[in-house]
């Protein structure tokens, strides 16, 4: 038995939902999930079904063959024209029969008359391929003159009754993704709307929070990205760096006697970008002998691991990783509220966990406290005391205390939110929205910040996001 997601093109006509619904009863399987909103888009509607194997199979071929599930070929394209048209009767007519003719679908039309004897009608398009609407206005240019045609219109809002395929399309080109990563991707940006659609949240605002964390992940990579790059010297022979990117966690690095032990690691997408900051920082940086520590395990803090031998972290953390790989649901995706945004997450930062035989378990968490100590990790003249929290914020996830040198990395226990850039701001507005709270529990996140602060006075706390700062009364 297997969960699956039907993304289907809902017909304009009385009962074809009813038609659907007997349908997925003739292959025995069980709705667990509808969603449908004429308001967001009047002909697609989300299913999902648990059922057999064989039995899901069946139903998908029996929706196929009938058009009724949402397909996007790779080369289906969107167009918005702009047409004069002469104010006289039947004009219109005869436009709309031409793109019936070509099997050309409107999703927008906006025209009426201004007083004189043509009116502009601006016309949103979407086809197959761009010929069929090149071959569909060479008709019409017969009669009528085109004013423009824009095919690049992601960022031009139209008609509602085909939001989600114009949404899919833009997510398709400007994450590069697969039809399968776009399926994916358009089927749990439907959960988020859900979710939110029972806070009474405007679905126009939920899928913008999605276009900017997916403009996020691009539009800073290469040239653009650009982090806050910072240093301090803890010791006379350990000095540690802070890369602060403007999409992500803070990766810091401790660099002594021709070693590195870097904590947290980033996003995966920036993997290349970060290495090139990586050997400008270290010339020898292929040749020294690098460890990798993880707080704890989202994305955006665990991201780039292939460059190294040994990643250290906690019991729980290892079982969150070991599930991954197993195809199971990790820590966060075991709440619902979280994992259509983790899975979104996935998509768009390009993760991949860590190889499991790379992995190292520093201790286990034994009890309910909201800190415990699970092991000791020693670094050259460091050494730090290893804490697991109580899972406030990530199940598994670990704080270091440096005692003599007054130091302690936080991971998202504590954020400096004072302390971020412009870019990191708006960033991190994007995922306590979409997820309700980036805490699986806020309460115990909140228990656990206050000790950390308390314990750690006059320390140097490194957060997980925002730059470092003195822990002072």
């Amino acid at each position: 038995m297997r969960y699956k997601t039907l993304i289907l093109r809902l017909e304009d006509r009385s009962g074809h939902l009813l038609e659907v619904s007997k349908i997925i009863s003739t292959h025995n399987a069980n709705i667990t999930r509808l969603s449908y909103n004429k308001v967001v888009d009047q002909h697609t509607v989300f299913i999902e079904v648990y059922a057999d194997e064989k039995d899901i199979t069946n139903l998908t071929n029996e929706l196929k063959e009938k058009n009724y599930l949402l397909q996007h070929s790779s080369e289906e394209v969107d167009a918005l024209i702009t047409l004069q048209i002469i104010d006289i009767p039947g004009t219109v007519t005869n436009i709309l029969e031409v793109f019936e003719k070509y099997d050309v679908n409107i999703s927008y039309v906006n025209t009426q008359e201004n007083n004189t004897s043509y009116q502009y009608c601006k016309i949103g398009l979407y086809a197959a391929n761009s010929e069929r609407i090149q071959t569909a206005l060479d008709e019409i240019s017969t009669f009528c003159k085109i004013v423009s045609i824009n095919y690049d219109i992601q960022d031009t809002v139209i008609d509602n009754t085909v939001f989600y395929h114009n949404f899919a399309q833009e997510m398709k080109r400007k994450l590069s993704l697969t039809q399968e990563e776009t399926n994916t991707f358009l089927n749990n940006s439907n959960k988020i709307l859900q979710i939110l659609e029972d806070k009474h949240e405007n679905y126009f605002k939920t899928f913008n929070y999605i276009r900017k964390f997916a403009n996020f992940t691009v539009d800073y990579k290469d040239e653009n990205f650009n982090p806050r790059i910072s240093h301090k010297n803890i010791t006379t022979n350990t000095r540690v760096y802070l890369i602060e990117p403007q999409c992500g966690g803070n990766t810091y690095i401790l660099e002594s006697e021709s070693q590195l032990l870097f904590i947290d690691s980033g996003f995966a997408c920036y993997k290349d970008e970060m290495k090139k900051i990586f050997h400008e920082l270290f010339p020898s940086f292929d040749e020294m002998k690098k460890q990798l520590i993880l707080t704890h395990a989202d994305m955006d803090h665990a991201g780039i691991t292939d460059i190294f031998d040994e990643i250290y972290v906690s019991e729980n953390t290892f079982i969150n990783f070991k599930r991954e790989h197993e195809g199971k649901k990790n820590f966060r995706e075991e709440n619902p509220l979280h994992e259509p945004y983790i899975k979104l997450d996935e998509i768009m930062s390009r993760y991949k966990p860590p190889l499991l035989n790379k992995l190292r378990i520093i201790g286990s968490k034994t009890n309910d406290e909201e800190f415990e100590e699970i092991g000791e990790f020693t670094f050259n003249d460091l050494t730090f005391n290893i804490f697991e929290s109580n899972g406030g914020h990530l199940k598994g996830e670990i704080i270091l205390v440096e005692k003599d040198t007054k130091i302690v990395f936080t991971g998202d226990i504590f954020v400096n939110i004072h302390g971020f850039t412009p870019e990191q701001y708006e960033f991190n507005l994007l995922a306590p929205y979409l997820m309700g709270s980036v805490n699986t529990d806020s309460e115990k996140a909140s228990s656990c910040r206050k000790i950390l602060l308390n314990k750690c006075k006059n320390y140097l706390l490194c957060p997980g996001h925002g730059e470092w700062v003195q822990n002072t009364d």
